[in-house]
């Protein structure tokens, strides 16, 4: 198959499936980068953008057309990203009142961890400005029992945690609910990737 059948297939495939193809993807870019408010967007964009990906990873090129089918998933991927970062930049800007129905449901996913952020920053500043050290007790008592749940990604030893419990030791994709403390730091050592539970 020729490179230019290739991305007739790939782009093709998009369309029947409901995905996005690289040229709606860029046409959503450009038109954001190009006006100065937040664009509507459908709410399932960044879903219908991850399954063209994964489906454009997905299909067994060889030689060539694994090189085109490489290179069109790195310039989505490229493209998404910059795509998020242009919309994310426009909130974080802050027209107020901020148009939540302009917002996909991962952009207000964000916003809602940030707000969250700014009170917690909040609550820490009032309780010591105001001289209530058992508000700032509270913080610490829940932070210390504060377990975070974690995917391994590669053997770990065995270890004592700051709660003085052992750890480990561990495989490679195993999960464990981890003190604070040391899953932060193993997670920002790489061994481990941060698994999120509501």
């Amino acid at each position: 198959m020729s490179t230019a059948g290739a991305q007739n297939r790939s782009e093709m495939n998009a369309g029947n499936s409901g995905d996005l193809a690289l040229k709606d993807i860029y046409k959503l870019l450009k038109k954001e980068i190009e006006t100065p408010s937040l664009q509507s967007v459908e709410p399932d964009t960044f879903q219908k953008i991850a399954t063209a990906l994964g489906n454009l990873k997905g299909q067994g090129y060889e030689g060539v057309e694994a090189k085109v089918r490489d290179r069109m998933a790195e310039l989505l991927a490229t493209s998404a990203r910059l795509l998020i970062e242009a919309r994310q930049a426009k909130i974080r800007a802050g027209e107020e009142p901020l148009d939540y129905s302009k917002l996909t449901d991962e952009e207000k996913y964000v916003l809602d961890g940030k707000r969250e952020s700014e009170g917690r920053a909040s609550e820490v500043i009032a309780a010591t400005v105001k001289g209530r050290p058992k508000v700032l007790e509270s913080i610490s008592a829940r932070m210390r029992s504060k377990q975070i749940v974690v995917r391994f990604l590669r053997p770990t030893e065995a270890f004592v945690g700051v709660d003085m419990n052992k750890y480990g030791p561990f495989q490679q994709e195993d999960v464990a609910s981890l003190p604070f403390e040391n899953a932060r730091s193993i997670i920002e050592g790489g061994a481990a990737a941060e698994v999120h539970v509501e």
